[in-house]
Formats: structure tokens, sequence, C-alpha cells
């Protein structure tokens, strides 16, 4: 597919749909806005068409996960790291970890930074409605991808390998939940910042790889200096992972652990309102 009916459909979609925008009053009087609810999820589901049609983006997403497994969670699924918990125990938390850290790492600010390269977040700025429509319409729809690649990865493994009864502990997806949200904001402030495309590209793939294999998702840790470890101590992203491995294994969590995820917060903040400023700066 060439570049020009990309960025011709892209426009297009650029302005909402009427009946997104306004609806019909009474005889005589002027057009409204529809209710906000309304407007969200008419632009979910269009941003939900326009990341689908990156087949690229959204394969890979899912694929690294899969890979993942076939070639380090299948050999190794059934060997015992603890009493009574399995390797792929251990891995199962990282596996749908790696799914939401590409889409909102890596696919978000991609996406975000070719809206800016292309001039449809200035257009958007022109439209009658409120930015935070926007964004909750984008979140809404990176949110279905996830929940769409995890299920697929929960299905795979609890056919060949069985899940944890874990997986429904409230506990463990009111973490998960918390990973979505900090990785969002991350992730926005990445798409946000005022460079290239390319460079967003670069830098988003960078900091993916960097926080994703020091957290120990990918392999242990353990044969790496002394030194090094501490520092990947406070990686986000392994700290996260941490706590979800400790309540889906029932291995049980540190209280340092939960204290490190409170740092979680004030990073969350500052990654949101920096985001934002530099947002409404180009918009």
């Amino acid at each position: 597919m060439t570049a020009q009916p990309q960025q011709t459909r892209r426009e297009r979609h650029a302005r909402p749909q009427p009946d997104a925008v306004a609806v019909p009053s009474a005889p005589g009087s002027s057009r409204t806005l529809a209710p906000g609810w309304r407007v969200v999820a008419v632009w979910a589901r269009q941003e939900l068409v326009l990341l689908l049609r990156e087949p690229v983006a959204v394969f890979f997403s899912l694929a690294f996960p899969v890979i993942m497994y076939v070639f380090i969670g299948i050999p190794y699924a059934s060997n015992e790291v603890a009493p009574g918990v399995r390797f792929i125990d251990v891995m199962f938390p990282s596996l749908i970890l790696s799914v939401m850290a590409n889409l909102l790492l890596m696919g978000m600010p991609i996406y975000l930074a070719e809206l800016r390269s292309r001039g449809i977040d200035r257009r958007y700025a022109t439209l009658p409605l409120r930015g935070r429509h926007f964004v909750i319409a984008l979140l809404l729809s990176m949110l279905a991808l996830v929940m769409a690649a995890s299920m697929i990865i929960v299905l795979v493994v609890a056919v060949r390998d069985g899940v944890r009864p874990e997986l429904w502990n409230p506990r463990f997806l009111t973490v998960m939940a918390g990973s979505i949200v900090w990785l969002s904001g991350l992730g926005f402030l990445i798409g946000a910042l005022r460079v290239s495309s390319r460079t967003t590209q670069a830098l988003s793939a960078a900091i993916f790889f960097l926080m994703f294999f020091g957290s120990g998702a990918a392999m242990p840790l353990d044969q790496l200096p002394e030194a090094l470890r501490r520092i990947l101590e406070w990686n986000p992203l392994k700290q996260w992972l941490d706590v979800e491995v400790g309540l889906y294994t029932g291995t049980g969590v540190e209280r340092v652990e939960w204290l490190r995820l409170l740092l979680a917060l004030p990073l969350l903040a500052c990654c949101v309102l920096a985001g934002a400023r530099m947002w409404r700066r180009r918009s």
C-alpha cells in the first residue's frame, strides 16, 4: 500500500462523523453538540479502525509474546522453579505485560507521532470538540487491542499448559490495570515529544527494549553483575512485573516491592502533565 492512499484515508478520518459531532435540534434552532459519551464512542470506533489498518504493527504486538512463549516458554514450561510453581507460571505475567508494553510504549507513541507529522493534531484542535474526548477515545481503542491480544495469550497458554486460578484474583487484576495506566501515561509522553516521527519510533523502541529486557521478562537477571542488578531494581517495568509474578504464583509480595510501586504515582502524574502540556502547545 502506498503512502498517498494512507495519507488520504487518514485525512478523511481526521474529521469526525457528522452524527458524532452534532445532533438535530428543534426546527429553527442551531445544531448542538452530541453528548460526550456518543462522541467518544464514535471516535473510539474510528480510531480502532485506523489502528487495525496497520496490520504489521498489530501483528508484531501479538507475535512478539507468542515467539517468546514458543522458544522460551514451551521447552521449560513444566520445570518446577519453586514448590508448586512451574516456569510457565512465572513467565505468564511477563507475556501479558509484553503485550501491554508493546502497544502502549511503541504503538501509541508512533501513532501520535504520525498524527503530528501530518498536522492532523492541529486539525483536531479546530473541531468543536474537547481534547479529552480524543484522549479517551484513543485510550479505549488501544485498550481494546490490549484486551484482544491478552486474551489470545491467555487462551494459548490455557490450552497447552493451563493457567492458575490467581489469574482472576482481584488484586492481580488491579495491579495489571495499574500497569496499563502507567504505561499509557509514559507512552503518551513519548508520543507528545516535539521531535520527528522517526525519532519517536527510535526512542520508543529503545525505551521498550531496555525496560523489557531489564525487567527480567525475557530472561532471568541472576547472572548479571550485582551493581547492574541493583540499578535494574529501579526499572519501573520490573517493579510492576515483580508484584504481578508474586500475586499470580502465590509466592507473595514483599513490602518493599509494594512501596516501589508507590513511586509510579508521581512518575505517572509527571508523564501525563508534561505530555498534555506539550500536546496543547503543538495543537
